[in-house]
């Protein structure tokens, strides 16, 4: 026990870095709306919960400033519960302890709670929908948008959301966008469990594990996020020094007129520093309480570590031993840990880029903080040490040993401060790539090379004769064989085959329905054929059948006849245009019905063609649809020049671009079908995020624009709109500026009005999503909504197929001749 000390700093002693501030993610004003919108007995509900943390008006605001001060003056404590700051040379400590003190809360271990609280047993509707409805995710702001129309709400409903905001949106808050947990709004269904929930623990476990992930170059930076509920801190610290109470500046209250007055309690950051240059200053290290306070029986943990130098250091607190600024040694010069500097974000033009920091700025940065470090000190310099009044050989053991025991204690506590951050970063890294992997998985590029490869494979082995497939009459390469992908057959990749093998599924073998898996037939079945040229084999079987064949008795879509021709005719060599400079490769076409990429509109603008071309010229003149169907570059254009649009004064004097004016010109003279007078749907495809597509439907009549949304599960409504509002905002001036009859030219220009349909039919995969999109078009063309809402996904690969032959014959002529 002789060789223990006490805790080293983590900085040493006025070489601390000097911090701007620390990033939290809550709001202490917001507590103002939680007050203003209950009732005095809906308070007197939740006080015996929350009611200190309602009054945090009474003790001084948050100071990021503030606290990075604190954080940077930490001991070096292998606790894993607790840390040690020191202010004035005297140490004072904040524990789960303190922050029940200081905020109120209950702080008890947390007890074993029956699984059908939090989680929605079978059968049994989910409280989440008696909460927020429909909505797929509620977050803290939205919450509080609920509590700022309190009249709005039953009692009971403006009680258990201003608790779930208090929890989530305060307390445990992990980032300003956080969603409440669906646990928390089911464990609210009993309101009396939700309020006697140690949310103490909760918030301050959080809290201290995000300060011990922080690691010395982190704290060393400008700024530092920290999670939960960091203010904790400062409101230990104003507790530990009660000469603090001298730095409190004027109470203001920030919104004047209002009818409630919540006074601002600042502290003045220059009187704080004054005070921790000085030597004799009051620091409770402990701060005192009453013997018995609720929520605090017992707080203690389960897997807390000892720690010789904390323990050494209570004692002498319980023995009165005055600290000195020179007991606490050590900690590294935060001028030495290396920090990057944060990127300069540069304008070229209308991009933004990062630029390198300049070794001159690096220079003027460190300058900056040394001035900082030396006007918090007071102008202090580091005394230099003591003149060695031992011998030699004591001197120099002394050393070792200090040196011995530091080490053994950063190594622990960079152990675990590493450890947790991995944690963190593996973690989060998990979760990105997982959604990189599907998003790449989806793209085009993946579907395209695949094509392209089978297309190539088609040419190689159309010189290996199968009687088993029906040969195609009248075409130059009749009666030769034709592979046909798995990929092609029913609509679904088959990544793990790629580049391998093909298989056609024999005839004798069925498969499940939704059975997705072609090629595990017996091995007996099937002969395997090779190319002596390109070096790849092919699975096929003794006595196949043709794909269209025992498809639809096992529930899967069987390929039309054309489409397997087409199959057969398509090389690589083939262009397909559609006019307006849209040219599809043979992969392209060929992937259309498997998905729309959403990177490549062309694919869509080509479908969208044909599609308008089919669907209006031959319509009976006596149903005219009253419709019309625009490219997804139609939208496009309006995009690009919504930024001029913005800022024109005069909206209506606003130009648009004389070529876009007159494509929209010529499409009424080449088809004497104009807007309002023949023409009240404009029904476009619209790519969201580069990953999906939704229909876009403008009712001019009724001045709204609808959105068939395919994924609704992807993006609620209110995140939605902002994507389409410049559509909604300029479409009634473009209305104007194209018209040739009275209707265009007296066209309201207030916005369209935003309306999002999520009854349609939902995609199981957003590659789906572009195909439905344009069958949900075509439907509203054709029979209104009601025949829209008849679409389903079933039905999607035959129509695609459908529309695929049609594209062919569009640019070739009749299949059926080829």
């Amino acid at each position: 026990m002789a060789d223990v000390d006490l805790p080293s700093r983590l900085f040493a002693d006025c070489e601390e870095p000097a911090g701007d501030r620390v990033n939290q993610y809550f709001k202490l004003h917001t507590i103002k709306t939680v007050l203003k919108a209950l009732q005095p007995e809906e308070l007197d509900l939740i006080r015996p919960c929350f009611g200190k943390l309602l009054d945090v008006y009474s003790k001084p605001v948050f100071s990021g400033k503030l606290a990075h001060f604190l954080l940077t003056r930490q001991l070096n404590v292998v606790k894993r519960h607790e840390i040690w700051v020191v202010f004035a040379g005297k140490p004072f400590r904040f524990s789960l302890r303190e922050f029940g003190l200081v905020t109120g809360l209950n702080c008890n271990p947390i007890p074993p709670i029956d699984r059908s609280l939090t989680k929605c047993p079978p059968g049994v509707i989910p409280y989440w929908f008696t909460l927020f409805g429909g909505e797929e995710n509620f977050t803290g702001e939205m919450l509080l948008a609920k509590l700022r129309r309190p009249k709005a709400l039953t009692s009971e409903l403006r009680v258990k959301y201003a608790c779930l905001f208090l929890v989530d949106g305060l307390l445990g808050r992990r980032s300003y966008h956080m969603k409440i947990p669906r646990s928390h709004a089911e464990l609210i269904r009993d309101l009396d469990t939700f309020l006697a929930y140690p949310w103490g623990r909760y918030s301050f476990d959080m809290t201290m594990r995000c300060i011990k992930s922080r690691s010395l170059s982190q704290l060393a930076q400008s700024t530092v996020a920290v999670q939960g509920f960091i203010h904790a801190l400062v409101l230990t610290f104003v507790e530990a020094v009660p000469a603090v109470v001298s730095a409190v500046g004027d109470c203001t209250d920030p919104e004047s007129g209002d009818e409630d007055v919540f006074p601002v309690i600042s502290l003045n950051l220059d009187t704080v520093w004054l005070l921790d240059g000085k030597g004799k200053v009051e620091v409770l290290s402990i701060i005192p309480s009453d013997d018995a306070v609720a929520g605090l029986e017992d707080c203690s943990w389960s897997d807390e570590v000892s720690d010789p130098a904390v323990d050494l250091m209570l004692r002498q607190i319980a023995d009165g031993v005055q600290f000195r600024r020179d007991m606490f040694q050590g900690g590294v010069r935060g001028s030495d840990v290396q920090v990057d500097p944060p990127p300069r974000v540069t304008t070229n033009g209308k991009r933004k880029t990062r630029s390198k920091t300049s070794q001159c700025t690096a220079s003027k940065a460190e300058s900056s903080r040394a001035k900082k470090s030396k006007a918090r000190s007071g102008g202090r310099t580091r005394c230099p040490p003591p003149e060695p009044t031992t011998s030699i050989l004591e001197s120099v053991s002394a050393l070792i040993r200090d040196g011995l025991r530091e080490g053994q204690s950063d190594v622990y506590a960079t152990v675990c401060v590493e450890m947790k951050a991995m944690e963190l970063r593996l973690e989060r890294c998990l979760k990105e790539n997982v959604c990189a992997a599907v998003s790449a998985a989806l793209s085009a590029r993946v579907v395209d090379n695949v094509l392209g490869d089978l297309a190539y494979g088609y040419e190689q082995h159309r010189s290996q004769p199968s009687p088993s497939l029906h040969p195609t009459h009248n075409h130059p390469n009749a009666n030769k064989t034709a592979v046909h992908a798995q990929p092609l057959v029913d609509g679904t990749s088959n990544g793990d085959g790629m580049g391998e093998e093909l298989t056609v599924p024999p005839a004798n073998v069925s498969r499940p329905e939704g059975d997705s898996s072609v090629g595990t037939t017996e091995a007996s079945s099937r002969t395997r054929v090779s190319d002596e040229d390109t070096g790849c084999q092919v699975d096929t079987a003794g006595d196949v059948a043709s794909p269209v064949q025992g498809g639809a008795e096992h529930g899967i879509a069987p390929m039309s006849e054309k489409f397997q021709k087409l199959m057969v005719t398509l090389t690589p060599t083939m262009k397909f245009s559609f006019g307006e400079g849209l040219v599809l490769k043979d992969s392209q076409l060929l992937s259309i019905p498997t998905v729309i990429p959403p990177d490549t509109p062309q694919v869509m603008d080509a479908c969208v063609s044909v599609l308008r071309d089919s669907l209006f010229q031959n319509t009976d003149p006596d149903t005219d649809p009253r419709a019309d169907l625009l490219p997804c570059k139609f939208y496009g254009t309006l995009a690009s020049v919504h930024g001029k649009f913005k800022k024109c004064k005069c909206k209506s004097s606003f130009e648009f671009e004389e070529s876009f004016l007159a494509d929209v010109s010529s499409r009424f003279k080449l088809t004497g079908r104009s807007w309002l007078s023949h023409v009240d749907s404009l029904l476009a495809p619209f790519n969201i995020d580069k990953n999906r597509w939704v229909g876009v439907l403008v009712h001019l009549p009724s001045h709204t624009l609808t959105v068939f949304d395919p994924t609704a599960a992807v993006r609620r409504g209110t995140r939605l709109k902002p994507e389409l509002d410049f559509i909604c905002q300029m479409f009634p001036y473009l209305v104007r500026k194209v018209g040739d009859n009275e209707l265009t030219k007296n066209f309201p220009l207030h916005p369209l009005t935003f309306d999002r349909n999520t009854h349609v039919a939902q995609a199981s995969d957003v590659a789906n999503s572009g195909m439905l999109s344009l069958l949900f078009l075509e439907a509203h063309a054709t029979g209104g909504l009601d025949k829209v809402y008849l679409v389903t996904e079933r039905d999607m690969r035959q129509r695609a197929e459908q529309l695929v032959v049609e594209m062919y014959e569009h640019c070739f002529g009749d299949l059926g001749a080829a």
